[in-house]
């Protein structure tokens, strides 16, 4: 993973001249169908923790988490689960992908630009602000990463050259944050929370089915369309590869 040098001064967290254009480094061949596993990987697991969230939210909450850690999990396990245990899988699970969409952005610049505009068609803003704006664009950069590091601002951040080290901080603690408040929240509604729970294991076969049926579907649509995570890792090795 890229980092900067040992020799790089300063090791806080200065402010960046991010507007400079940084020549991408050499890519090794490997590296993009390694990247595009472990996304696939990430793919899979969060599809699965979708499909069986109405089985494993009261018998296993913190394998889900551990699946998904979207925000109705970590607010849905509260009551059965511990806060420590949750802050350590939770965190390992939400920052899993975000290295590999920084390498990404990182290694592969304009291309990766290109692919994640129809991966990620919600978040062309942000990609229009980078291009366009870039100077005023990396005073805020900073700001994303810690408030919301998905992974189009994770990609964003390796294309406009973030050092990893200051990456991998604003990411982490912004995770840390995130799942303090969902936490919070659960502890707010945990009796709310327990009624829905009980409701969920009472018709659990018919929300099994449910929910398999629409991940299914929307797995589906995005291969049809080659959108979505599902639909671009599929045509990755075509639109990034040498």
């Amino acid at each position: 993973m890229p980092e900067r040098s040992e020799s790089d001064p300063d090791d806080g967290l200065p402010a960046e001249p991010a507007d400079t254009e940084v020549a991408a480094p050499e890519r090794p061949r490997w590296l993009l169908p390694l990247l595009g596993a472990g996304i696939v990987a990430l793919v899979v697991a969060n599809n699965f923790g979708n499909a069986a969230w109405a089985s494993w939210i009261n018998k296993h909450p913190l394998g889900l988490i551990s699946l998904n850690a979207s925000n109705k999990y970590l607010i849905g396990t509260t009551p059965n689960t511990a806060f420590l245990e949750v802050l350590v899988v939770g965190t390992l699970r939400l920052m899993a992908p975000d290295p590999l969409f920084y390498a990404l952005g990182y290694l592969y610049r304009e291309r990766a630009v290109h692919w994640a505009r129809r991966v990620f068609p919600t978040s062309g803003g942000l990609f229009d602000a980078l291009e366009t704006e870039q100077g005023s664009f990396a005073r805020i950069l900073d700001a994303l990463v810690f408030i919301m590091p998905n992974n189009p601002v994770c990609l964003i951040a390796g294309v406009a050259g973030m050092r990893f080290r200051r990456f991998l901080f604003l990411a982490l603690t912004g995770t840390i944050g995130r799942i303090i408040l969902m936490r919070l929240i659960g502890t707010v509604f945990e009796e709310q929370i327990l009624d829905v729970l009980d409701v969920v294991a009472r018709y659990q076969r018919w929300l099994l089915i449910i929910s398999g049926l629409s991940v299914v579907g929307y797995i589906a649509w995005q291969l049809r369309s080659h959108r979505g995570l599902v639909g671009g890792v599929e045509d990755l090795e075509e639109e990034l590869g040498d």
